[in-house]
């Protein structure tokens, strides 16, 4: 006879599948079966379950989008600051430069930059024109480091 799954774990299978939207995934990563994921989830009372999860994700995204807003330009810094350094790193290299390092570096940079313009558009319904205006800015930004950047001065 198959063990029982306990509440907790029910739960938590109900997070899960909010997250990944997989059955197969979600009883792979709970150790059950795909049926019993699913069961789970259809079940009427855990139903409403899974609408509250969906909502409270939903929140969370847009109080993450709130708080990356508002510490904008200290990002821009960040990243002038880093992309300055990186820029001089390889005018001149020394025998500590490693050019995979500071790829790495550029490559979570541009991706971190793109990923949030991308979530951001898609809670704000943005059209296509908009994503890559968008990926544009991003583009200067990472490409052309200026000090004291504003908003405004990367649509030129």
């Amino acid at each position: 006879m198959a063990e029982r799954i306990t509440d907790k774990k029910k739960k938590k299978i109900i997070a899960d599948y909010t997250n990944v939207q997989n059955y197969s995934e979600v009883a792979r990563m709970n150790n059950v079966s795909d049926k019993s994921v699913k069961r789970i989830i259809e079940k009427e009372e855990n139903s409403e379950m899974v609408k509250k999860v969906e909502e409270k994700k939903e929140e969370n995204t847009k109080d993450i989008l709130e708080y990356m807003d508002s510490i904008y330009d200290k990002q821009k810094s960040i990243i002038d600051l880093s992309l300055s350094a990186l820029e001089e790193k390889l005018k001149n290299p020394d025998m500590f430069t490693n050019v995979k390092d500071i790829a790495t570096v550029y490559g979570v940079i541009f991706d971190k930059a793109l990923k949030y313009k991308e979530i951001k558009n898609k809670n704000n319904e943005g059209s296509s024109a908009d994503i890559n205006n968008n990926i544009i800015n991003i583009s200067k930004l990472i490409n052309n480091p200026v000090e004291n950047r504003t908003e405004e001065s990367m649509d030129d």
